[in-house]
């Protein structure tokens, strides 16, 4: 079988003794959509339940604002260009913020709501820290996640071949721009929990990739060998992009069905841009075929 990689027909993929793999769109075949007017009905009826009076344009468009200043918020904190948030906190705030409230029994860790809203007015980080660690900050968010999620399910091959890398004594990783809060569920539910060595999630460390960074700490903590590890991914201006800036070679798993021209053009692109070292490769599997990995 020929194998399609960056400017160049080959037999044969070469093999690395470490795999970091990108989650959707890689792994996980996933659709959402956040904008959907049913979930925000049910959102808005969930957070009814808490005293809070949400029409649903308006609690959908309060959650994006608030997603936008938490991330401005980190990256005023922390520096990162592209900072990953922890998404229980936008669901905390949009308790207490944007809305007229209405006295309510319900309760959240033992505390009733009416009684966080007062203490909210002096204590803002210290509610926000304590309901963002509650279990009603899970339900709430993975409620959003179900509720705008059309299906996931693996990708043909992708269990059994993970499960073969680690087999043939190739250790496996995990390197995901996610909320963990919702990814976890999603993928011990598709039956990945067992296929990875270690699990790095964007929202366990403040940044996404292509922030280099992020596949550092990996590297860094795995202490793994960059000219014997590969990043798979789906996203060129992501996956491909973090593994040129950290001098580690890539492949892109062309799920998204692109031409090998476009593919070509678009990492060739991308290589001029990040100055990359021609040593680096980047290989293309235009089948977008997981399996293919396994053929060596």
């Amino acid at each position: 079988m020929r194998r399609f990689l960056y400017g160049i027909i080959e037999n044969m993929l070469r093999e690395y003794q470490n795999y970091i793999f990108d989650l959707y769109g890689t792994l996980l075949d996933i659709s959402t959509d956040e904008h959907n007017k049913h979930m925000w009905r049910i959102m808005r009826d969930f957070y009814n339940v808490y005293g809070c009076v949400w029409k649903r344009k308006r609690l959908r468009d309060t959650f994006f604002l608030f997603d936008a200043g938490e991330r401005q918020r980190l990256h005023v904190q922390t520096g990162v260009k592209r900072p990953e948030i922890k998404l229980e906190r936008v669901f905390a705030r949009l308790l207490f913020e944007g809305c007229p409230h209405y006295t309510c029994s319900m309760s959240i860790g033992g505390v009733f709501v009416d009684d966080l809203r007062k203490r909210y007015e002096t204590d803002i980080e210290g509610v926000i820290s304590e309901v963002s660690q509650s279990d009603w900050a899970v339900a709430a968010a993975n409620l959003f996640r179900v509720s705008s999620r059309d299906y996931i399910h693996p990708y043909e091959d992708t269990i059994e071949t993970l499960k073969a890398l680690r087999q043939r004594g190739k250790k496996v990783y995990l390197l995901s721009n996610a909320a963990k809060i919702f990814t976890m569920p999603e993928i011990e539910a598709n039956g990945l929990a067992e296929c990875f060595d270690k699990m790095y999630i964007s929202s366990d460390y403040g940044i996404m990739k292509p922030e280099k960074e992020f596949l550092h700490i990996l590297l860094d903590e795995e202490a793994l060998d960059p000219s014997q590890t590969v990043m798979v991914g789906n996203e060129i201006s992501s996956d491909v992009a973090v593994a040129l800036r950290c001098g580690v070679h890539g492949i892109y798993l062309n799920t998204a069905g692109w031409s090998i021209n476009k593919a070509e053009k678009t990492i060739e692109k991308l290589r001029k841009e990040e100055n990359t070292d021609n040593s680096i490769n980047t290989d293309i599997i235009l089948s977008g075929k997981i399996s293919e990995l396994l053929i060596s």
